[in-house]
């Protein structure tokens, strides 16, 4: 017998998908400083924007939602990096949100948008992968 690892043991499996809830508890942190920066320019520097890219609404509106949205986000990739149960369903429930939020307003900031819509779809795709790495 050898005292090191098997490959392909459940320890080393798992070990593996441990760095992905990593990644997703700080993807889904930056996706809500993201979020929170968009509000608050949306709110201060309307010139910064294409306020007639917007699917509806206006930017004030816009960026109240981004703001709380963007807590909401932090909260939860708080969450996922302790690898609590609500973290990885308010990850994506809010990473899902996050999602739509940017494809909405991809037209007032089209690159901000992309970057958000990645960091979004990857904390998606992460909790529901590795989904079962969560304490219950």
């Amino acid at each position: 017998m050898t005292d090191g690892p098997r490959t392909g043991s459940v320890r080393e499996a798992r070990d593996y998908g441990s760095g992905w809830i990593a990644f997703a508890g700080a993807y889904l942190l930056i996706a809500g400083i993201m979020n929170v920066i968009w509000g608050i320019v949306a709110l201060s520097n309307k010139s910064a924007f294409h306020e007639d890219g917007l699917v509806w609404s206006n930017l004030n509106t816009w960026g109240w939602v981004a703001i709380v949205a963007g807590g909401a986000q932090c909260l939860a990739g708080l969450l996922i990096l302790s690898r609590r149960f609500a973290g990885q369903w308010l990850g994506g429930i809010f990473a899902f949100i996050g999602l739509m939020m940017s494809f909405l307003s991809a037209g007032a900031y089209p690159l901000w948008s992309l970057l958000a819509i990645a960091a979004n779809a990857l904390v998606l795709w992460a909790v529901t992968v590795h989904g079962d790495e969560f304490d219950d």
